[in-house]
């Protein structure tokens, strides 16, 4: 890696290189090879470094940038020649840092309009250079998890506490969705916070909507969720007349097996489970060696409920700190844990950089 001047770095495109502006970097496409040149920083708004071994391009951009980008249509011309390759550069003030070769993983389009590309970066940065290239920001305010204190005691409010720190209100709710005075009262709180947050209905899995609640097929129990891929459904008994405030959960794929925790806890379990799986930086180790935990949970607080997901066979236990909620279960290979952490500012990711975990993605 060295610096050079911009122009040197564009002109490694080739002669008559079309050159478009994109949030956050400069694309030049040529005949010898697609430069993108980017600003130092860390905005999710703008292209740039992510980590240590990803890049983001964010468009809009015109489908010349697709076309490159993509590549040549698998079904069309036979034996069609490779892309040129990309270069990837980052801008340090006058000069610019060449910090490798970029090899697209994703991309998401729009009628031929790049709207987001990632690409992975070979070699993958050092922490010196990611540091460089992507200085770190200094953190915001992030509230203590003061709410585990409260979890045995009132789970419902522990929840609520969690939530509003994690998720703004962006939604004023719909007349039509209050739930109805039939619904145990945690599933009806649960809806009356989610009114005004909608992302704690989750996006890997799903709580149904007010209106979509339902009774199973025998009429005996009410399905309140879904598994991301119809895998299995959610289910409490379903008895309007019933004073029973805290049901138990079924979990239903070929049979009927509960969960391990009542109505309310189950609630916050699903809401830590999603935070952590949606959460804009990630962490993820799915074969840590068990011998590694406890330098890993050092810095953090085990939320105080039994397993959740046992009946799917992954039992799963929380673990928070301020920004941070961490999510472990069995590992890809015998002795080993899966451990995923989600963090609503990458600084809260940073103390885990120098722990001894081969990370298969890290954000910090």
């Amino acid at each position: 890696m060295s610096l050079v001047g911009i122009e040197a770095a564009l002109g490694l495109a080739g002669p008559d290189a079309e050159r478009f502006p994109l949030p956050g970097a400069l694309v030049a496409i040529g005949p010898a090879s697609t430069v993108v040149v980017a600003e130092p920083g860390d905005d999710p708004e703008a292209g740039g470094v992510w980590n240590a071994e990803e890049f983001r391009l964010l468009g809009p951009a015109p489908a010349s940038i697709t076309a490159r980008l993509m590549g040549p249509d698998p079904f069309g011309v036979p034996n069609a020649p490779p892309e040129p390759p990309v270069h990837l550069f980052v801008r340090l003030g006058d000069d610019c840092l060449g910090i490798g070769a970029g090899q697209v993983s994703m991309c998401d389009t729009s009628d031929g309009e790049l709207l987001s590309c990632h690409l992975r970066i070979s070699p993958p940065l050092s922490r010196a250079v990611l540091d460089t290239v992507r200085p770190p920001t200094p953190p915001p305010p992030l509230a203590a998890p003061d709410w585990v204190d409260d979890v045995q005691r009132d789970p419902g409010g522990a929840l609520e506490r969690f939530a509003s720190d994690w998720y703004p209100a962006t939604a004023a709710p719909e007349p039509s969705a209050d739930p109805p005075s039939s619904l145990p009262r945690a599933l009806a709180d649960f809806h009356r916070l989610a009114a005004h947050r909608p992302a704690l209905l989750g996006s890997q899995n799903r709580l149904l909507p007010v209106g979509g609640l339902r009774p199973d097929e025998s009429g005996a129990r009410l399905v309140f969720g879904i598994e991301g891929q119809g895998g299995w459904t959610w289910s409490i008994p379903w008895n309007p007349g019933s004073r029973d405030a805290d049901p138990v959960v079924w979990c239903e794929d070929a049979g009927l097996v509960p969960e391990e925790e009542p109505l309310s806890s189950f609630l916050l379990q699903f809401t830590l489970e999603e935070a952590t799986l949606a959460a804009p930086y990630q962490a993820l180790c799915t074969n840590l060696p068990t011998r590694l935990l406890p330098a890993l949970e050092s810095g953090l607080r085990r939320v105080p409920l039994r397993p959740f997901l046992a009946p799917a066979g992954a039992p799963t236990t929380f673990l928070v700190a301020a920004g941070l909620v961490a999510r472990t279960g069995p590992g890809w290979e015998e002795g080993s844990t899966e451990v995923h952490l989600g963090a609503s500012h990458r600084s809260a990711l940073r103390p885990f950089a120098p722990l001894d975990i081969a990370w298969q993605r890290f954000d910090g």
